[in-house]
Parts: structure tokens; C-alpha cells; sequence
């Protein structure tokens, strides 16, 4: 793919590296086979080749994100399917997160996408507040089809019984199986909350392998 960075442009790290990943881009449209979005939209501009085109226009002219623009672009997974069948090995994964960075630098999104936003960035990490959630979530579903679209997803989806808290909300320590090793970590996801033995099991597998 050509691209006309300018000489100023290329003195950026962040941009020069994006340069290399689109000049690595062929259009053989491999990546739409394999696009969930792609395939389930059938848009060009929901596939990886045209977030490439939508991004390299964005930070080829230093742009303010439309709101359409930000729309195709948040409406990648970050699957990152498409890089399994790219013959010519870009690196999408870097593009599109340089593109969000444009993104979130240059792009005030409306006020329901800025409080959706907060709030899953304070309940995610906490299980305990992802479970009162949900108990919020279920008692909101009869005024689900007066707010906004997002939100009125979520909250259909939610149980209409939450789940009761369990043990493994708590910190654990899971002691290795087999020889010691020096190695350690911290782990955690939000499925805990929901399927309260997702964790331990994980646990357990990770110590075993």
C-alpha cells in the first residue's frame, strides 16, 4: 500500500511504525474471509482492509475522528483472526491500536459512550460489583427499551438471578503441582462473577501445565 507521510510525520516513532505496517498491506482481502464483523455486516469498512484505508487517511492527514470513522473502528474485536491469514504478515494488531490512540487523544465521544465507558472501567476488576450489577441489571429490564441502545443491550442480557457470592472472590493461592518453579502471577477475570468456579478451575490448569 503507498502512503504519504510527510518527513515530519516520519520523525514520530508511533507514525513510522504505522508506516510500515500499511506499506506491508497488499488488498488481497484474505483478512474479510475471516472477519467476524465483516462477515456478519457484509460492509467493506467493518473488515480489516477498510479500518486499514480508514486509518491510514486518519493519520496520514492528522485528523479529527468522524464519528463514523470511530464507529468502524470500535466495532473491531481485536480478534485478531485476520492476522492468521494475512500472507503478507502485517501487523494489524499495532495499527488498529495506534489508531484507538488517535482515537481517544483527538475524539470527544458522546456523553452515553463516556458514562458507559467509566462504568465498566470500575466494575469490570471487581467481582463484587460486577454481581451488583447485574442485580441492577435485572431490576432495570422492565425500563430497558427507554435508554440508550448500549445500555438496553446489556441489560437484556443480563440473568434475572444473580449469581450468589462465592469463596473464590477472594484472593487464593494456588501451590504448583510437581516441581517448584520461580514463576508467579496474579490472575483474575470477570467471569468470576457470573460462573463462580471459572476461576479456581483456571487456576488449577495453570498449575498443572
Amino acid at each position: 500500500m503507498q502512503t504519504n507521510f510527510t518527513p515530519a510525520q516520519l520523525a514520530d516513532p508511533d507514525l513510522r511504525e504505522a508506516n510500515k505496517i500499511l506499506r506491508a498491506c497488499v488488498h488481497c482481502g484474505f483478512c474479510t474471509a475471516t472477519c467476524p464483523t465483516y462477515v456478519l455486516l457484509g460492509d467493506e469498512l467493518d473488515s480489516p482492509r477498510g479500518r486499514i484505508y480508514l486509518m491510514k487517511e486518519m493519520l496520514e492527514g492528522g485528523q479529527k475522528p468522524t464519528p463514523q470513522l470511530v464507529k468502524h473502528i470500535d466495532r473491531c474485536l481485536s480478534c485478531l483472526a485476520c492476522m492468521t491469514t494475512c500472507p503478507s504478515g502485517v501487523h494489524y494488531m499495532h495499527l488498529v491500536d495506534q489508531g484507538r490512540a488517535h482515537i481517544e487523544r483527538h475524539y470527544r465521544r458522546p456523553f452515553p459512550d463516556r458514562a458507559l465507558r467509566w462504568v465498566l472501567a470500575q466494575v469490570m476488576p471487581r467481582p463484587w460489583l460486577f454481581r451488583l450489577s447485574l442485580i441492577g441489571a435485572a431490576l432495570m429490564k422492565p425500563i430497558a427499551p427507554l435508554l440508550p441502545p448500549r445500555w438496553r443491550a446489556m441489560i437484556r442480557m443480563a440473568p434475572l438471578d444473580a449469581p450468589t457470592p462465592s469463596p473464590v472472590d477472594r484472593p487464593q493461592t494456588f501451590p504448583a503441582h510437581g516441581q517448584r518453579g520461580g514463576s508467579s502471577g496474579a490472575i483474575g477475570f470477570i467471569s468470576a462473577a457470573p460462573i463462580s468456579d471459572s476461576r479456581n478451575s483456571h487456576g488449577r490448569g495453570i498449575t498443572c501445565a
